[in-house]
């Protein structure tokens, strides 16, 4: 198992966003996470990625221990140096793609592999170099973020994140913020790691896409998970009738 999450809770003031969350990914795994705005789904998967921290509960990657749940209840975490070895495990592309804006495409891919990782920077420009045909952008190594579309920057956040290794990828709606085109060209991208069993959680509001290529689909409302199951039980044959209602609204 990559990832293991249990009893997640996180409130902002007197507001309870996640309510007793518990989800697993194994490796391999393409989960979709997927809900109506405000339902907490941002929230847990930036918990999992520790951007925020959770009130109470566990989580764990490849079996080491990142947060432990005290006697009282509380959440508390290893210290700073497991806890960036941990990191290590995951990537992250955000949904504004969160590039250097002063530094070219290939230095926002090779940098923190060469200074973080410490690997051999002829190794990993190489590794980058591959990467960018991958995404179809071998011809923009030098180019800035500045003089990409959305969706390439995006492609480029995607390549950045994969060239530091990690075991499993997380993806905060990475094209709410792209034309109907250019999210296209993302899901292409995002379809064909899930071809090649990369590990990935998913936040959104794609459902054709979330359909089409996750092996399990989370419907969360609320701060809660409402159901879960394979995607077509979710879609096609939905348990609870709140999940009717939301996916009735994405019927178009």
């Amino acid at each position: 198992m990559i990832l293991e999450m249990k009893g997640i809770r996180k409130s902002f003031g007197g507001l309870e966003v996640l309510k007793d969350i518990s989800m697993n990914v194994d490796s391999g795994e393409v989960v979709s996470v997927i809900g109506p705005s405000g339902s907490g789904k941002s929230t847990l998967l930036r918990c999992a990625t520790f951007l925020e921290k959770t009130d109470a509960g566990t989580i764990s990657y490849m079996g080491r221990s990142a947060v432990t749940t005290n006697e009282k209840g509380e959440a508390v975490y290893v210290h700073h140096a497991e806890l960036n070895e941990i990191k290590r495990y995951f990537g992250l592309v955000f949904q504004q793609f969160n590039l250097f804006p002063h530094y070219s495409v290939l230095k926002n891919i090779t940098d923190a592999p060469v200074h973080v990782q410490k690997r051999p920077k002829e190794e990993v420009h190489a590794e980058a170099m591959e990467l960018l045909r991958k995404m179809n952008l071998e011809t923009r190594a030098d180019a800035y973020p500045c003089q990409l579309s959305g969706g390439q920057q995006q492609r480029v956040a995607i390549a950045r994140a994969l060239a530091l290794k990690p075991a499993i990828l997380f993806f905060d709606e990475p094209t709410s913020a792209l034309d109907p085109e250019l999210t296209g060209e993302v899901l292409k991208v995002i379809r064909q790691l899930a071809e090649e069993k990369m590990t990935m959680v998913v936040v959104t509001h794609e459902m054709p896409f979330a359909r089409a290529v996750s092996n399990r689909v989370i419907f969360m409302d609320k701060g809660v998970i409402v159901e879960q199951g394979d995607p077509e039980e979710v879609f096609g044959n939905p348990k609870q009738e709140r999940t009717v209602q939301f996916l009735r609204n994405y019927q178009r």
